[in-house]
Formats: structure tokens, sequence, C-alpha cells
């Protein structure tokens, strides 16, 4: 047998707190059948059970494994040293796959070869593929076991961008100064992905590795490494619908090669969208020939960069007391999708769901949540009275911090309060122009909600009224010629009303949104109406029957 070293640090792209990945090939003989990967990781863990045990005994204070059998690949995870300097290794057994990968960023000139010694000053793609997986670490972006996309996966858009002619006639004009060059590169990477439009496509890399292309979805030109000319497709008419991206395994040809991007829910792109376009802004005033003052270009990689703390785009399965999130829900009055705030009070995790964590593509598990009317000026969230939802994980876009202020209103912090503007205006660009008219501008005082709507709702409930009374007027006295002439007056007027407030149709935003897994937000109910809401009375049957027997 042999051990490879793979990932993040076989491709010196490693960065703090980086795992090790180490694959494990075993000889023919014990590969047979009952030497599987995960019986020989059984073995492996006794055998270092029993030698910790036995010839160091005095280090097993730090020292711990953690076998995962329900993962995809199966892999011991060995953690060795104290809990803020601990070194993690994950072993895995005879995965080819890890190794291709090594090879192929190898063989494209994106990591040095496994002989070279390490180099003085690092290639600028590298040093880009490393600042991407740092921010990815530092900021929260969800991962593959999170419900997010691979690592893979952006480094590869990133290899992809790197390679584009305009990146490298950036590159060359910042000649012998690395931080600017590094800067450029990154000033691409982000402006290049800032949208979901552009994120919308297919990333295919040629077989020997040398070419890319980036195909937007219904748009036959590309965006490719090969031309002199980065030949964009033009921005299709946003409501259409959201961001399908594909990246394919540059390992695999033909029939066999496979997405490494996992279809994700319309709160994740848009939380992926606040990021790259938070990203892309900082990078966009800085600079390009010079900086304006000694160390500018250290400070916006700084902001950039800057931590978020651990598991704010998560989902907790046993949370201690109630959450706060922002939630990506459709009005049950107006039929718009809207950014909301909520307090989660109850979760009620999928059957047989043991993580700490939920995915954030769970539509199984269950979470019942009150709703809250923001005051942006304010910065201040106050609890409806009338209101309570209940929703799933995929729904979740981030938590965020609320402080107590007064009887029942809450302080959003400032990371908190950007965040729910840009991601509003992210959503009003995804909905394009309809929900330039539907929804309340994020800078307005409070959120469009289904309990604070202005005069209009009202109105067009009235008017919705009239018309269906016009319409049965209209067909029993169809003989009548004065009677149809009002009919169609009072009819004409109720659609005018009713088109001020609802733009899109059901059916519309349902052939849209509906497919990514959307559904409007079920509401309590209470006895005044089919409608009528009720703060505190949930669902006598929930949305979905399989749940534990008592919450979390």
């Amino acid at each position: 047998g042999r051990l490879v070293l793979v990932g993040s640090a076989a491709v010196r792209v490693e960065t703090p707190g980086s795992d090790v990945d180490v694959v494990c090939f075993t000889t023919t003989e014990a590969n047979e059948p009952g030497f599987w990967p995960v019986d020989i990781l059984r073995l492996i863990h006794w055998s270092l059970s029993e030698v910790m045990g036995s010839c160091y005994s005095d280090y097993t204070e730090h020292f711990s494994m953690e076998l995962i059998v329900d993962a995809r690949v199966p892999i011991l995870r060995v953690i060795w040293g104290p809990p803020e300097q601990a070194a993690v290794v994950d072993v895995s057994v005879n995965q080819h796959t890890p190794v291709e990968h090594v090879r192929w960023f190898q063989r494209v000139g994106a990591a040095p070869p496994p002989t070279a010694p390490p180099p003085v000053i690092a290639p600028l793609v590298t040093l880009t593929l490393r600042c991407i997986k740092w921010w990815l670490r530092q900021r929260q972006i969800p991962r593959t076991k999170e419900g997010g996309m691979p690592t893979l996966a952006w480094l590869l858009m990133a290899v992809h961008v790197c390679a584009l002619p305009e990146t490298h006639e950036e590159a060359i004009q910042s000649g012998t100064r690395p931080m600017a060059a590094l800067l450029s590169a990154l000033s691409a990477f982000f402006y290049n992905y800032r949208s979901l439009d552009q994120l919308d496509g297919t990333l295919s890399f040629a077989p020997d590795g040398h070419s890319s292309s980036f195909v937007r979805n219904g748009s036959s030109t590309t965006t490719t490494t090969t031309s002199s000319k980065n030949s964009r497709a033009p921005v299709k008419p946003s409501g259409q619908r959201w961001a399908e991206l594909v990246v394919l395994d540059p390992t695999h040809e033909g029939i066999e090669r496979r997405n490494l991007a996992p279809r994700m829910p319309p709160a994740t792109q848009i939380l992926l969208a606040y990021e790259l376009r938070r990203a892309a802004s900082r990078l966009q005033h800085l600079p390009k020939n010079r900086e304006s003052w000694f160390g500018e270009g250290r400070q916006v990689l700084d902001e950039i960069f800057q931590p978020l703390p651990e598991g704010v785009n998560l989902m907790p399965s046993c949370p201690n007391g109630e959450v706060a999130v922002m939630l990506l829900l459709r009005d049950p009055v107006r039929k718009m999708l809207e950014v909301d705030v909520g307090i989660v009070h109850q979760v009620y995790p999928r059957p047989g769901w043991s993580a700490p964590f939920l995915l954030r593509d769970d539509d199984r598990s269950q979470l019942h949540a009150r709703l809250c009317d923001v005051n942006i000026q304010r910065g201040r969230c106050y609890l409806r009275k009338t209101e309570s939802v209940v929703t799933t994980p995929s729904h979740i876009i981030c938590r965020i911090s609320l402080a107590k202020e007064g009887g029942r209103g809450w302080a959003l912090d400032p990371e908190g309060l950007e965040r729910l503007q840009a991601m509003r205006r992210i959503l009003r660009d995804v909905l394009g122009p309809a929900a330039d008219k539907e929804n309340v501008s994020p800078m307005s005082g409070n959120s469009s909600t289904a309990s604070n709507v202005s005069g209009g709702t009202s109105n067009a409930t009235s008017s919705t009224a009239a018309a269906s009374e016009a319409g049965t007027q209209e067909t029993s006295s169809s003989t009548a010629k004065t009677a149809a002439t009002s009919t169609t007056a009072a009819a004409a007027a109720a659609a005018a009303a009713i088109s001020a407030v609802a733009p899109l149709s059901r059916d519309a935003l349902d052939g849209d949104v509906g497919r990514h897994g959307l559904p409007h937000a079920p509401v309590a109910r209470s006895p005044t109406g089919p409608r009528g809401l009720c703060r505190g009375r949930l669902p006598t049957r929930p949305r979905r029957p399989l749940r534990p027997s008592r919450p979390c």
C-alpha cells in the first residue's frame, strides 16, 4: 500500500486551519470482498488506538479520532493537538478522483509539480486560488457538507478567470508589483461572478486543460480563454429564472463528466450573490495603477476577508433558545418573494437527522418562526402580532444578531442591517421590473409583508370582489347591453387595481420559482377566515407529515 497527499495541501493552496487530506491505497489482495473502504478505515482506527495507548499514552490527551461512515466518501478524521492549534488529517481509502484533480492542477500550471521545490514566490494563479479559499473560510460560505458548493468548483471558476485574456493583460501591466497583480486577479474573479446572471451557465475545460469556456444559459455566445476578446453573453431579461450553475469535472470526459456544482435553493443563491457583490464593490474602488496611500491594498483585503462568526450561515438542528434569521418567503397575499427577518422558536429536524446543523437544501425539516417588521432608518425590528409561519431550512438565508430593546423590539447590528438592505436589492434585481412596482424599497421604513401593506391591498381586495360580482352579472344578464357595458368597465377598473399590487400572476411566478422548491409560506389560520392570521396558532396539520414526536 501507499499514502498519497491530496487536497489543498497537495495543490499548495492551503490556508491556516486547513485539513490535510490523505488517500490510502491498499494492495490488490487487501481490496478483495470483505475489505471495503469502511472496513479498512475501521482497521486503521483500531490500529491507531492500540499504538497510541501502548506507545504514546502521554499524548492521548490531545489525540482523538472520528470515523465518518455515512458520508458519500467515508473518512477517518484524526485530530492531534490542542483545540486552537490542532492538526486535522482526513484519511480515505482507494479514492482515485482526488489524485486526478491534483494532477490536473499541476498539469495546467495552477500548482507546482510534486518533485519541484517550493517556489520563493508562488505563481499568481496559485496565490489567487489561495485567497479564494481563504475568502470561503473567512466569510463562512456554505460548503458541500452544509448544502453549498464544493471548494473544487470555486477553484475551477478562479482558474477560468485567471486564464482570461484581460486578466493576463492586467497582470502584465502590474509588472513587478505582486500585490497589484493579486488585487487585479481577485477583482476579475469577483467582477465576473458578481450577480446571479453571471452564475447562470456551464463552465467546461478542454481535454488538455489549456482552455476553458463559460456558456451562459439561453445564449449561444461564450466567455472563453482562447479568444483575443472576451465575448460575454448579453444579460438576459431579469425575472426569468434563478441561476443554474454547472461546473464540469475536467478529469472526466464524455458521458462520464459530472457536475461539481449542486443545485442551490434561491435563498443560498442570494447569499452567494451578496458575498460576491460585496467583495467586488470593495475592489472596484481601488486605483488600478497605484495605491493612493501606503497599505491601501492590504486594508481592502482585510475588508474582503473580514471574518464572520462560525455557523452564521447555518441553522442549528437543536438550538438553545430562539434564533434570529433572514428568510426568503413568498407573501401569501401578494404572491411576491420577500426577504424577511424572523425569529425561529421551534425546530423539527427530519427523521434520522443527527448532525448539529440542518442542510441548506433541506425541504423536509420544519421551522416555526414569527416574522418581524423592520424599520430600516432606525435599524429596529418589531414582532408582528398577527403572523406565524411554518417553513423549511431551504428558505433560510443566514442568521443575524438582534439585541433586545424595550418591550417587543430588537436592534439590528450593522452587519445584519447591511445584509438585509443588500439582499433585498439583489432580490429586486432577480425579479426584475415587476419587483420595483410591487415590493417596497429596501430603504423604506418597513419591510413589505402581508401584515404591513399600504392601502392598495384593501382596495385590491374590494376591487377583486367587485370584479367577481360584475362577472356574475355579466353571465346572468348577457342580453342587457347597459349591464354588460357597466360590467366591463368594473372589470377593467378591478384589473387595473390588481395589476398595481400584484403585476406577476400566480402561474407565472410558480413557473419560475416553484421549480426551485420555494412554496408559499404556510401561515397560522384564525377562525375568522381562510386568510386570517393568528399569532401563536400553528396549523393543526403540519405541511409535511414527517416530523419527530417533539421539537429540539
